[in-house]
């Protein structure tokens, strides 16, 4: 076993270091290769959107070697996409296949939004473990702790996977499929967690 350590990030420079390895570790993720086929479009849109997400979120880290390797984020009640998004700039009727990447973004984005929980909750993302760091036990640690944390303060817990064996990976840990929905290329699991 790996000589890691859990914590709980605060220094800007660790949060950026998470935000740029759960950028990284969803490049190639089902639902973002659906929504453009440029890595380079999906490298940047990922990395903005933790770099704005994250400094709001509780964000436990996994640190080898100096270097964040692992990150499990929650942001909590108001701040996720179902209360960012209101209905009304929502799109829920899928983008031709020749729609701009900025379209069939917002396309699941509102996805997201109108499959999110309307319950107070916290939503649990990014979780992700930098390349060549997984099967290490990393992410799971992480997520141990934001569970901890969601059972001590009684929190919901709500996340969003577009990977079958991530369904196993939320389950062992309390989370629960409670909705499913097809996301252009890609199919989505939302999954629930009672604080215990």
């Amino acid at each position: 076993m790996d000589d890691f350590e859990v914590l709980w990030l605060v220094e800007a420079d660790h949060i950026a270091q998470a935000a740029s390895v759960a950028a990284r570790a969803l490049l190639d993720d089902p639902d973002w290769v659906a929504i453009s086929g440029d890595p380079e479009f999906r490298l940047a849109t990922l990395t903005e959107m933790f770099a704005g997400s994250l400094p709001v979120a509780r964000v436990a880290g996994v640190q080898l070697g100096g270097m964040v390797r692992g990150v499990a984020a929650a942001v909590g009640p108001g701040e996720c996409i179902g209360a960012l998004l209101p209905p009304g700039s929502r799109r829920l009727d899928p983008p031709a296949r020749d729609a701009p990447d900025s379209e069939r973004l917002l396309y699941f984005r509102s996805v997201l939004a109108h499959h999110d929980t309307t319950e107070p909750h916290w939503h649990v993302g990014p979780v992700d473990v930098e390349r060549g760091f997984q099967s290490r036990g990393m992410g799971s640690a992480a997520m141990q702790l934001v569970c901890d944390e969601f059972d001590e303060h009684g929190r919901v817990g709500w996340v969003k996977t577009a990977k079958r064996e991530n369904t196993r990976f939320y389950g062992g840990l309390g989370f629960e499929v409670v909705e499913e929905a097809p996301m252009l290329d890609a199919h989505l699991w939302f999954m629930r967690r009672e604080p215990r």
